[in-house]
């Protein structure tokens, strides 16, 4: 056998790598981007998760943003903040199949305050609505979703 082999240099047998290890290398973890227009996201090797909705501007009636599977995550919440000059309604539902919603958490969110929003109640899927509280007074709000998930 000739010497490069036998110190792995370049040469792969019997699925051995050249670092001298008995099992092929892994393939790297890729970071997951979500494709929605108004938001980004990313998922880090460390379990970490965060959705960014931005100027997300409010109206008379309860808008959803998109519905998160929080099946696979140990802890999530959603932070809220008020860079508009209104107050408004905030609204955590969940549900068990993606189109069936309970209210978990109601609140309201002040001018220029942000607020933080966790579940009590799990199930596999949540979203967040959210609302004017006075007709005819929108208000821009900036939204994360953050999340530990599950190993």
């Amino acid at each position: 056998m000739p010497k490069s082999a036998s110190r792995c240099e370049g040469v792969v047998k019997k699925k051995v790598c050249n670092k001298h290890s008995l099992s092929p290398p892994r393939r790297p973890k890729r970071n997951r981007k979500c494709r929605h227009r108004k938001h980004s996201a990313a998922c880090t090797p460390s379990r970490f998760c965060e959705i960014v909705y931005k100027d997300v501007r409010t109206t008379d009636h309860f808008k959803p943003l998109p519905m998160q599977d929080t099946s696979n995550k140990m802890m999530y919440s959603y932070a809220v903040v008020n860079h508009g000059e209104h107050p408004a309604e905030l609204r955590l539902e969940v549900g068990p199949n993606g189109s069936d919603y309970a209210i978990d958490i109601e609140g309201v969110v002040g001018k220029g305050m942000t607020e933080v929003i966790v579940p009590s109640k799990f199930m596999r899927y949540s979203r967040l609505k959210m609302k004017s509280e006075q007709q005819g007074q929108p208000t821009v709000l900036q939204v994360y979703f953050q999340a530990q998930q599950a190993r």
